[in-house]
């Protein structure tokens, strides 16, 4: 018997998140939702931040299909996207309708959202609390649709509005103009939006109170207008990224230094050598991904911002997707004032163990609090200086993960080779007693590297490690009191080749008391872990528990299903991708045991079925279609189960199997060769960072 008043006390008592949030909901759920212990929620979560007290898409898709809850009174944040394969977006509240969005002030329609977008044009009005509004990937086609939203009288209530990311490429579509009129000042403090929209919109005099921009640039000549504003010197944050030419030729599956674009670097060097950006202390400037490389301003641009002097006064500066090198980031490291930095995030810019010898020239980061070198070509030796060369005594973020290319059947990560002695150079460093999050995807790391971060007695106070997309091949029963256990809240161990004896073995930790998430995707979990799972002491704790794409049997999601053990569980992923050689069947429907509430009494999400990850299709939902259709209309069914069935893609639903296809399907199967994959992923990335620190670049190709 759970006592949900202390859950709720614990809850509110610990870090804010989203995930918290939403198991905090479900602790008042399981309570009855009292009115006085709501209210006392809503009074003890006006310290939280309000992007963090988010209704994700599971309860949009639910309220959508008919399902509210008391809890929704609690939400400030809107996330509309549903972010997975062969799932609809849920619509947009009408709050003419729907009282439990009125208290929304965040709303993020998603990208490519014209129709959501349109449906908040209609009601703009009756968000008497909006004050936060993202709709990023607008196209030329929504001209007329951001107009009338320039145009309406609420728009001035807006805190922050982005409507462009630096995210964006700008490679297939134009960006319709932002041009309200003047009137009387707005409240916006943040906007996203084309250099040209963002300059008439200082210069109206509609954002004096403005402090924060994301702005793209397209050419040379918006660069300087955009710098010859005045209204510059006002901001305290900027994040640019210059789109004045492209290239997009790339070598195809293969790492590469990237494209410089000579335009690129023409506006930067414009842009700084004229822009006042007198009270700026947080910097991005960020390029394009293309294939395995990077394209944008290349080290021209960035020596412009060094030049300009801008960096000494920042506490923050991104860096990320740029094609620039080691000599180039030398010198970013010289251009910032080391005693006054605090976070730094020199990403995807070809970085190899010559620019962590640029940050042992530097000698010490007292107030670095915040490092990220992710995706990048750092290998043991430079991961070894940074740990043991550098003082870096505040550092609580640490990320030197390599890029982990998403679905393992259809693509592949691209290591940072930083190595199981990498990982134990950090696992003893004097700079990681204060670390609170360790991202190491991706980088070569093996059993070695996992028993000596496990076994730290430095990580004292982490609580997020990932440890995805390695071949780390087992999971050792030495790990069963490994000191991380004390602290540790989230563990990624995505794709690590884990099968069940490992989860056995991983299930014998008997104590955990702060652990709530463990992602387990693309591992090879039979029944027999799933059994494991079943028993753990830890599950009855965990709000996350990722299955996506194992290879349970009916048996072992029955175990998993019926000891009611994982009573606070919020979302349960049990897809598999097409290719897997173990996947159902497509007319076998899930045991019953799955979808009962009584199983997963906390659940608030649920995914299940067959899909195809490389067209973003699905093609079973769990259960043949009539089972379907009677499930999501029976007014028994739990709705959790009503929101995904009501949701569903139907163009590539209820896939017939295929016995050809079937016999492929092992073939197929990205865990046939795994091992000998990552083995040549790795040495490919140390093969790569040897060419790069030898200077052997040799890109672009020559032109015929």
């Amino acid at each position: 018997m759970i006592d949900y008043d202390a859950e709720v006390e614990r809850i509110l008592g610990g870090p804010p998140s989203k995930v918290a949030f939403r198991a905090l909901c479900a602790a008042l759920g399981r309570a009855g939702s009292p009115k006085n212990l709501v209210s006392f929620c809503d009074e003890r979560l006006a310290s939280w931040p309000d992007v963090e007290r988010e209704a994700p898409w599971s309860w949009l898709a639910a309220l959508d299909a008919g399902y509210s809850k008391p809890a929704w009174r609690l939400v400030r944040s809107l996330t509309l996207k549903s972010v997975r394969d062969g799932m609809l977006d849920a619509a947009l509240p009408d709050p003419r309708a729907r009282s439990e969005v009125r208290g929304v002030t965040h709303l993020d329609l998603g990208w490519f959202a014209g129709d959501q977008l349109t449906a908040l044009v209609e009601t703009m009005d009756h968000w008497d609390s909006l004050r936060s509004l993202e709709a990023c990937g607008l196209t030329d086609d929504d001209e007329e649709l951001v107009a009338k939203l320039a145009s309406t009288s609420a728009i001035t209530r807006l805190e922050t509005l982005n409507l462009v990311s630096v995210r964006e490429d700008m490679w297939h579509f134009g960006k319709p103009p932002f041009r309200p009129v003047a009137g009387r000042p707005w409240r916006l403090r943040h906007a996203g939006l084309r250099a040209p929209d963002l300059v008439h919109l200082m210069r109206s005099g509609l954002v004096p109170g403005l402090r924060s921009a994301d702005v793209l640039v397209c050419d040379t000549e918006e660069a300087q207008d955009l710098a010859d504003c005045e209204e510059l010197a006002q901001l305290d944050r900027l994040a640019i990224g210059f789109r004045c030419g492209r290239n997009g030729r790339q070598p195809l599956w293969e790492p590469y230094f990237g494209n410089v674009i000579e335009q690129d670097d023409n506006a930067c060097e414009a842009f700084f050598a004229r822009a006042d950006l007198a009270n700026l202390s947080s910097l991005t400037v960020r390029g394009t991904v293309m294939g395995l490389g990077r394209e944008g301003l290349g080290a021209r641009g960035v020596d412009a911002i060094v030049t300009s002097g801008v960096l000494r006064q920042l506490t923050e500066l991104t860096l990320e997707l740029l094609p620039v090198g080691d000599v180039t980031i030398a010198g970013v490291l010289g251009g910032i004032d080391h005693n006054h930095i605090e976070k730094l995030m020199l990403a995807d810019l070809v970085a190899t163990d010559m620019t962590a010898g640029a940050f042992v020239a530097a000698g010490a980061f007292p107030c670095l609090r915040y490092l990220d070198l992710s995706r990048n070509h750092l290998g043991i030796m430079g991961s070894r200086q940074l740990a043991t060369d550098v003082r870096m005594p505040a550092l609580e973020y640490l990320d030197l993960s390599g890029r982990e290319g998403g679905s393992p059947y259809y693509a592949r990560p691209e290591v940072q080779p930083v190595g199981d002695a990498g990982a134990e150079a950090w696992a003893s460093s004097h700079n990681a007693t204060k670390l609170i999050y360790l991202n190491m995807t991706a980088t070569g790391l093996g059993v070695d590297g996992l028993v000596a971060l496990m076994k730290s007695e430095r990580l004292q106070k982490l609580n997020t490690l990932d440890l995805s997309h390695n071949p780390v091949g087992s999971w050792p029963p030495a790990l069963e009191n490994a000191p991380i256990w004390r602290t540790l809240r989230t563990l990624n161990i995505t794709e690590c080749g884990l099968d069940d004896d490992d989860i056995e073995a991983l299930a014998a930790t008997t104590s955990a008391p702060y652990l709530r998430g463990i992602s387990l995707a693309y591992n090879s979990v039979g029944s027999r872990g799933a059994r494991a799972l079943a028993s753990w002491a830890v599950l009855p704790q965990l709000w996350e528990l990722n299955l996506h794409d194992n290879v349970i049997g009916d048996d072992g999601l029955i175990e998993l299903a019926t000891p009611q053990a994982a009573q606070l569980l919020l979302e349960l992923d049990l897809e598999q991708d097409c290719w897997n050689a173990s996947t159902r069947k497509y007319g076998t429907p899930l045991p019953a045991e799955v979808v009962d509430q009584a199983s997963f009494p906390s659940l608030d999400a649920i995914f299940l079925g067959i899909v195809d990850e490389y067209h973003g299709a699905r093609y079973s939902s769990g259960f043949p279609a009539h089972v379907r259709e009677d499930i999501a209309s029976a007014s028994t069914t739990r709705p959790e189960l009503v929101a995904f069935l009501t949701h569903l893609d139907r163009d590539e639903l209820d896939k017939p199997d295929d016995p050809e296809w079937e016999s492929e399907r092992t073939d197929r199967d990205f865990r046939t060769e795994r091992a000998a994959h990552h083995v040549t992923y790795l040495d490919e990335a140390r093969n790569f960072a040897h060419r790069m620190i030898e200077g052997n670049i040799d890109w672009p190709p020559p032109t015929s």
